[in-house]
């Protein structure tokens, strides 16, 4: 059995609700990108993961299988069954070499769209409306912090305009 200071692990895959109290409730170091992106043709439930992943900004052009998506898939199927992944399960279950995932929990990481408790990959919230939600708060604080530096500027804008 492996202690830390909030949580004692048993098991390989521990319960998600225990790593979730470590989760960061202000993702200050987080890269939001959105993409206008069509939606899919037709309903399917692989088709509006990749839709989401994509207008999320994944997807490079190399990223030819989607293969962000199939991971934050998988992330966020063990999250409903209440569990969390490391990378090496996801690795296995996909078949891919760890490096390669542990490249894409990277960019899931800063996109602010999972979250990491020590070696444990979970969703930032249990449902996907719950997600997007989340990312929508942030959204709105960023903006809001912006507006607020905006307006300072535009009130410092005489003084430095005389300057010149």
């Amino acid at each position: 059995m492996k202690k830390n200071n909030q949580t004692e692990i048993t098991s390989n895959l521990p319960m998600a609700q225990n790593l979730l109290q470590r989760a960061n409730p202000r993702r200050n170091n987080t890269k939001l990108t959105l993409r206008n992106v069509a939606l899919p043709e037709k309903e399917d439930f692989d088709e509006e993961i990749a839709w989401i992943c994509s207008s999320l900004g994944f997807f490079e052009k190399i990223d030819k299988g989607k293969t962000a998506a199939l991971i934050f898939k998988e992330i966020y199927l063990a999250g409903m069954l209440g569990r969390v992944l490391t990378s090496t399960t996801i690795a296995q279950k996909l078949g891919m070499s760890r490096g390669s995932v542990i490249n894409h929990l990277n960019n899931l990481l800063k996109s602010g769209i999972i979250e990491k408790g020590g070696k444990y990959y979970f969703t930032r919230h249990k449902t996907m409306q719950g997600i997007i939600t989340e990312i929508e708060d942030d959204a709105i604080h960023l903006f809001s912090r912006m507006k607020k530096v905006a307006k300072e500027i535009d009130s410092q804008i005489d003084t430095v305009i005389a300057m010149k």
